[in-house]
């Protein structure tokens, strides 16, 4: 956070490209660099290696219960990538897949629950 002395302020441009006097909460704004935003939390990140494994190890144990569990929580989160990548029909098959993974992961609790 940078303080601005009036002194300063004649080498900043006052006003926006509409000719509209900027605040000096806009010029502050426009000061700072924008950081990329990320597709994926840390935690994010953590639940879907953590997830990946326990995918593995469900697939290698026969554990089909397990294995629709961790594909439910797979698709749910591989939905944000397809809806910035995949242009016009993004949200439309994000959607799509958020819906696959409720059912997915109701026909897991199905499953465990009748087994």
């Amino acid at each position: 956070m940078g303080f601005h002395y009036r002194w300063f302020d004649r080498d900043q441009e006052k006003t926006d490209e509409m000719g509209i006097p900027l605040t000096r909460a806009d010029i502050d704004a426009r000061d700072h660099e924008r950081e990329p935003e990320r597709i994926f939390s840390r935690g994010e990140q953590t639940g879907l290696v953590l997830s990946s494994l326990i995918l593995a190890y469900g697939y290698t144990e026969g554990d089909l219960s397990l294995v629709f569990f961790c594909l439910s929580f797979l698709v749910f989160e591989l939905r944000k990538i397809i809806r910035r990548c995949a242009g016009t029909y993004g949200t439309s098959i994000a959607n799509a897949m958020q819906g696959f993974s409720i059912a997915l992961i109701l026909g897991a609790i199905a499953m465990v629950l009748t087994t």
